[in-house]
């Protein structure tokens, strides 16, 4: 709000010393209007916005004690400031009881007018301030539980009919052993569109269950070479189709890691699966896994689009997508084939409630490294925080 915003009435039965109180409030860079007594003031106030009213207490018809005490019944947002003589100052001591900002003392020095003036200006600036804010937290908080009843239902409402489809399609496949290509064909693009719709719904279950603590995790000692080699046997036939040139390094150490096995899959195929998404054919990409000073150090680096450096910690907010929205497409494999924007969200903060930490250093054009680095022993944590949330964990 800026002081043009503000519209001021003056009420005053002198016309000189009412047009000096509205031609000084002009100059200082507000609107302002004027009326001769009380009454004609109430009827302007039913045509007119006003921000601030200055009115001298003595007047004929009707004086400004009254007008004071009907604006706050009617208009009670309405700053009043009340002119006086020191032989009523007690009038001006009455008038603050009723409501009134401040007083005015006759003769009128117009440098204390402005200061009570700006006081009053910069009340009312706080207040509509105040009142956006709470409008934005409204309508954040309506947006919120928007899209916790979205991730509900992508999660619960999605799974029942999916468990059928992939039923059916086992079903199917034990029935044709031998299918001609056509089928075969037919068959492997319903396996692989489930399997993409299967993993999304997984994200979402994750996502929901971090976010609202429905779940504790089971921690349980697991063997990264194990989940990296799944992981792998998932992903890696689609870093064929593509050409691209994949090359995974593992530490000969044993590489052991207390967590929940869904979270830590989550971490390891995410990122893979992120490089896959954004390195063109025929790109290289690099996994090294190792243990460092009792860490799990987790690093993807690929020769892909890169990601600007104003953009590095939006990629980690929820539903962010970097590429055009309007002409999304979604595709797992494909490249810069689009997503729902929480795969790198959902590592970031699983990642942080491990006690972990996760990088990435890119440039456009010049491709990406993610590291996460995650405690072998996360668990010394007796609690762990998921979403800003603390839960107890247990043991497998």
């Amino acid at each position: 709000m800026d002081k043009k915003d503000v519209q001021i009435l003056v009420v005053e039965d002198e016309e000189i010393i009412r047009m000096m109180f509205k031609q000084s409030f002009e100059n200082w860079g507000f609107r302002a209007d004027a009326a001769e007594n009380g009454k004609e003031a109430l009827e302007k106030c039913q045509d007119n916005l006003y921000n601030i009213i200055v009115t001298d207490l003595n007047m004929p018809i009707m004086n400004g004690m009254d007008l004071l005490k009907r604006i706050k019944a009617k208009w009670p947002f309405i700053e009043v400031v009340v002119v006086t003589g020191f032989a009523t100052i007690e009038s001006a001591i009455e008038a603050m009881k009723l409501g009134a900002h401040d007083f005015i003392l006759k003769p009128v020095n117009f440098d204390h007018v402005q200061f009570t003036i700006n006081k009053c200006f910069q009340k009312i600036r706080a207040q509509a301030e105040n009142t956006e804010l709470r409008q934005l937290n409204a309508r954040l908080k309506e947006l919120n539980e928007l899209k916790d009843k979205f991730i509900y239902i992508t999660n619960h409402e999605i799974r029942t009919p999916l468990t059928i489809i992939k039923g059916y399609l086992d079903v199917l496949g034990s029935m044709l052993p031998d299918p001609d290509p056509d089928v075969a064909e037919v068959l492997e693009i319903l396996e692989t569109t489930t399997d993409e719709l299967n993993d999304l719904v997984e994200r979402m279950h994750i996502l929901e269950a971090m976010e609202q603590v429905q779940e504790t995790p089971v921690w349980q000692t697991i063997d990264l070479k194990e989940v990296i080699s799944k992981v792998y046997k998932e992903l890696g036939v689609l870093f064929n189709s593509r050409k691209l040139d994949l090359k995974i390094y593992v530490d000969k150490k044993p590489l052991l890691l207390k967590g929940d096995y869904r979270q830590i899959r989550l971490i390891l195929r995410e990122l893979l699966q992120n490089a896959l998404k954004f390195t063109g054919d025929n790109g290289k990409v690099r996994v090294r896994l190792e243990l460092k000073n009792e860490e799990i150090h987790y690093s993807v680096s690929d020769t892909g689009v890169g990601i600007p450096f104003e953009k590095q910690d939006l990629i980690f907010e929820r539903f962010y997508e970097i590429q055009d929205v309007i002409n999304h497409r979604t595709s797992k494999k494909e490249f810069m084939g689009g997503g729902m924007g929480i795969g790198l969200s959902l590592v970031k903060e699983i990642v942080h409630s491990m006690g972990g930490k996760i990088l990435v250093e890119s440039e456009p054009d010049q491709g990406s490294t993610f590291k996460a680095i995650l405690p072998c022993d996360p668990e010394n944590r007796k609690e762990m925080s998921f979403y800003g949330k603390t839960v107890n964990t247990k043991t497998n």
